[in-house]
């Protein structure tokens, strides 16, 4: 403190008998006392701003209108056309994994049903009854990535990342952010002819189509779709429905029950591996 005492009392004497001196002792000093301080100042704007921005990601989030996704019967039981040639598609073993063929994309089919993950959480909700959105997602990504994931992991991970909805399902952003998240290319389609849907699912492209009441839901429901047959009909894989799967649908009853939703890009977006 004596030390501070007399230099403090030298830069006094010193400021009134040699200013130039003074200020060349004292200016830098100063200088980076600014220069720390505004960094700092920066540094904390930084901070507030990044605060401000995921505040305003989650109250977006929120504001999403969705119906509830809660997994039950459709309430149109049949339409789709049962497929009994192997050459179109079939649900084969692969690895200890359950595939699905014939599409533009071979899918790794998760059930949400399935016991391994069923009662498993996603937030407080479970994957059984709730999980069709991560499903969906979990097959979309493991089928083009490659990705070690599966209903559970990718419940998880879509809860821990904001695309949970408590009590309903997943928020529509559930896509754009998984495929962000996992690097998938993610677009969203408008409306389109059965022609126009039949050419996007070409050329290893899949689809996310969220559904409304009717052949595959009596609520809202995610599904994948995988692939057109020669005779033009659309290939699925559902996550609710092994035989639904395992079904031709025709173009227009797509289409027609799509959810009328237009948040987040919904209610149909494709999907692709990202190019070089």
């Amino acid at each position: 403190m004596a030390v501070a005492f007399i230099g403090g009392a030298e830069l006094a004497a010193c400021y009134w008998l040699d200013p130039p001196i003074f200020h060349r002792i004292v200016d830098p000093v100063l200088e980076k006392s600014v220069d720390l301080w505004r960094s700092g100042s920066k540094q904390i704007r930084l901070a507030v701003d990044g605060v401000k921005e995921r505040i305003a990601e989650r109250s977006a989030l929120r504001q999403e209108q969705i119906e509830t996704q809660r997994a039950g019967e459709p309430i149109i039981q049949d339409g789709g056309i049962t497929v009994q040639d192997p050459t179109i598609t079939e649900l084969v073993i692969r690895d200890g994994q359950e595939v699905l063929t014939g599409g533009s994309v071979a899918i790794t089919y998760f059930a949400q049903s399935d016991p391994a993950w069923k009662d498993q959480p996603y937030g407080s909700d479970r994957v059984g009854p709730y999980g069709c959105g991560p499903t969906a997602m979990a097959m979309a990504v493991k089928s083009l990535t490659g990705a070690d994931t599966d209903p559970e992991q990718m419940a998880s991970w879509c809860s821990k990342n904001g695309y949970w909805a408590p009590g309903s399902g997943s928020y529509h952003s559930i896509v754009r952010g998984v495929a962000d998240g996992f690097g998938l290319q993610c677009s969203s389609l408008g409306s389109m002819t059965p022609e126009e849907l039949r050419t996007q699912l070409s050329g290893g492209r899949i689809a996310v189509a969220l559904m409304s009441a009717g052949h595959f839901t009596s609520t809202g429901h995610f599904i994948l779709l995988r692939g057109v047959t020669l005779d033009g009909n659309i290939l699925v894989a559902d996550p609710n429905s092994r035989e639904r799967s395992l079904q031709e649908w025709d173009a227009s009853i797509i289409l027609n029950e799509l959810s009328s939703s237009r948040t987040a890009g919904a209610p149909l977006w494709l999907l692709s591996k990202q190019t070089d």
